[in-house]
């Protein structure tokens, strides 16, 4: 998804990818009266790291898909680094002997096939979403990626017999009126724009998948150490379509390379970092609120750098699309 994501991995912020972040604990009365505004300006840098990464996608020596198979396996070292920092501090700040043999979970059999599942899930996500970056608006790409709440609710319905919360009725209906704002009147059924948005909103459905699939992953295992995996078998899984579409699979140039490596550390790594530091000093609904941003974001670079220009009706849909898909979010946090 910005992708961004949120304090845990049920909901997504937009789709950064792509992951479930380290749990956050409440903040303290003992807060300096300065951080709350240190931590806005975080989300609002990690946002507009998780913006660029259709910029970086764009501009990429290799295929779309690709880009995303090099997204992913360079930045599961980067997790696997941060995931054993963990473990170290953990038996570090341990108070307690712990019993012989004890530590991490070991990855059980039936947890390493969730782990190649979301992987796989992961990795469509990725497919599909650096695919619509070449027919639609970046702004529109990470905005239709933004619509997994309405995606979460029917799926753990079908998979789990949660009950659906009918609360959710009235923003999606709104978000219905969005999408044929912006996807019906604003494009004018443009085949090459209108593909973009299908697969955007494609997106958006794999992006969800994966989030059912790494709640229960979460639940049992560090988030670093999951994602480091979730990564590396989402790497490979690109890398494999990229060779089945017979895209191009090698950068040519240092700066091919480098936009690579700017790919991995700005929107797979920074952003979803410094949001999991930052939101844990912010409201929900405000962090939520902040996240909305990542479609403005994108809508800023797709002008400046790539000269997409959106017109009237396709701003009045982004702009219902943003309002439903944030009355969805405070319902399901009210929630739960």
């Amino acid at each position: 998804m910005s992708r961004a994501v949120t304090t845990d991995s049920t909901t997504e912020p937009g789709h950064e990818v792509p992951g479930p972040v380290p749990d956050a604990p409440e903040p303290t009365a003992e807060e300096k009266p300065g951080s709350r505004a240190r931590s806005q300006l975080m989300v609002l840098l990690a946002v507009c790291c998780l913006a660029l990464g259709g910029v970086f996608v764009r501009i990429s020596e290799v295929g779309p898909v690709a880009t995303g198979g090099y997204r992913s396996l360079l930045a599961a070292p980067m997790l696997l680094g941060m995931s054993l920092a963990a473990a170290r501090r953990t038996r570090v700040n341990a108070t307690a002997p712990t019993v012989s043999g004890a530590g991490r979970p070991r990855i059980g059999r039936r947890d390493q096939l969730l782990i190649v599942l979301g992987g796989l899930f992961l990795a469509a996500d990725l497919c599909l979403w650096n695919i619509s970056f070449l027919y639609t608006s970046l702004a529109e790409a990470n905005l239709l990626a933004n619509l997994v709440p309405f995606i979460i609710a029917p799926l753990c319905f079908l998979l789990f017999g949660d009950r659906l919360p009918w609360r959710l009725a009235l923003p999606a209906l709104l978000a219905l009126a969005g999408l044929y704002i912006l996807v019906i009147l604003g494009t004018g059924l443009d085949p090459q724009h209108l593909r973009g948005d299908l697969l955007a909103l494609a997106t958006a459905v794999f992006y969800a998948l994966f989030l059912v699939v790494a709640k229960g992953l979460r639940e049992r295992h560090e988030a670093t150490r999951i994602m480091a995996t979730l990564s590396l078998v989402c790497g490979l899984a690109c890398f494999a379509v990229a060779a089945l579409l017979g895209e191009s699979m090698w950068p040519t140039s240092a700066k091919g390379w480098l936009v690579l490596i700017a790919l991995a550390v700005t929107s797979q790594l920074l952003g979803q970092t410094l949001m999991a530091h930052a939101v844990k000093f912010l409201p929900l609904q405000l962090a939520a609120l902040f996240v909305l941003l990542q479609p403005v974001a994108a809508a800023v670079y797709g002008l400046v750098l790539f000269d997409q220009r959106l017109s009237l009706v396709q701003m009045a849909g982004i702009g219902v699309l943003l309002v439903s898909i944030f009355w969805a979010k405070n319902l399901l946090e009210g929630k739960k």
